[in-house]
């Protein structure tokens, strides 16, 4: 009873007062004595190095407490397939916990904390109330902000079930999700979350026949930053199918991506791959004023692209350089001086206002 009472976060058991009571006892008399306690702990492993995932799972139905066995097994094959290591067994050496709550309805959950690129569903919504699993990790028992949501395709998991001609709405919503999960890309975002490189630059190789997940990996090597992430991205630039997610990762590679983003801006090809490119430099304009990216938004105010002028304008206004006032108010006359009412011109129009305000916000008040 006790033992099931723990293994399934009850929050009260039988007889728990009275072994909390000794808990605190044997403490007391160990801290007095000298003497050590004997525990079976294993050191603290740095994110980037995890590889043993102890796996703990829970399943709640309206009915109450359901076997969420086959939820670990799912949630196992995933981590495995990622080249994690699935423990099972909490007595067993173990990195990290990771720790999975399904629910037929939803209860209450805080924000959770997302990389850039979590698809719809991932993150943790309040305004959600069907059925959904909750993921989340614990290293050394110690809670953390991240937090990724699992949920089926419906919201009213018995409405769905009936006209799935299912008696069980809450085995039903399980099953579902057990669905979810066996196709779901969270063992990807926890590697990101814990900046695993390697592992993702890894699995990024061997999904050669995936394009849709490499351009996830992609997304998620953006922000880590290593020489291996930054050559792996710079050699996908030249892969047409892959060329625009590898661009666009680029952009938060920070300062050391720009000779590339500059090769790719100054080469003549396709506009699509250039435009990306202009737009990683203006990325990296919010946090850098290398006097390059100063240089190629100026030069881009000549295009004939209004698309191409709005991104240089916005990545001028973010380096905020004085310098930039005499040519972007030589643009702006000439923008509300074409009669185009297309949405790029009127975008262009927004942003040169922007710009100008920023650069000289008592000029823009007038």
């Amino acid at each position: 009873m006790l033992a099931q009472c723990r293994h399934n976060f009850l929050p009260s058991c039988p007889y728990a007062t009275i072994i909390l009571g000794f808990g605190w006892f044997l403490g007391f008399f160990l801290s007095v004595s000298g003497a050590q306690p004997t525990m079976n702990t294993t050191p603290e492993v740095p994110l980037n190095e995890i590889q043993h995932v102890l796996i703990t799972t829970l399943a709640l139905t309206e009915r109450g407490l359901q076997d969420s066995a086959s939820i670990n097994q799912v949630v196992s094959k995933r981590l495995e397939q990622a080249g994690f290591s699935p423990v099972t067994d909490a007595k067993m050496p173990h990195d990290i916990t990771v720790r999975v709550k399904c629910e037929e309805r939803k209860s209450k959950t805080g924000p959770g904390k997302h990389r850039k690129g979590g698809h719809a569903n991932s993150a943790t919504s309040r305004l959600w109330q069907g059925p959904a699993c909750h993921i989340s990790y614990r290293q050394h028992g110690k809670p953390t902000l991240w937090g990724w949501e699992v949920r089926t395709v419906f919201e009213e998991a018995s409405q769905a079930a009936k006209a799935a001609g299912a008696t069980n709405s809450g085995l039903y919503a399980l099953q579902e999700l057990e669905a979810q999960l066996s196709k779901d890309n969270f063992p990807l975002y926890l590697a990101a979350e814990w900046g695993q490189s390697d592992r993702l630059i890894t699995l990024f190789k061997q999904a050669i026949d995936q394009p849709d997940h490499r351009r996830l990996i992609l997304e998620l090597l953006g922000p880590l930053k290593s020489p291996k992430v930054l050559t792996t991205i710079q050699e996908t630039t030249h892969d047409p199918v892959l060329a625009l997610p590898a661009i666009e990762a680029l952009g938060n590679q920070g300062e050391v991506a720009i000779p590339i983003l500059v090769e790719v801006l100054d080469t003549p090809g396709d506009p699509e791959q250039q435009r990306a490119a202009l737009q990683a430099l203006r990325e990296i304009s919010t946090h850098s004023a290398t006097p390059v990216l100063f240089e190629k938004f100026v030069q881009q105010l000549e295009s004939p692209d209004p698309r191409m002028q709005t991104i240089a304008v916005r990545g001028l206004g973010s380096l905020g350089n004085q310098l930039a006032v005499d040519p972007i108010n030589a643009l702006n006359v000439q923008a509300w001086s074409n009669p185009s009412t297309h949405p790029d011109m009127h975008a262009l129009r927004e942003a040169l206002n922007d710009a100008l305000y920023q650069l000289d916000p008592q000029a823009g008040s007038h």
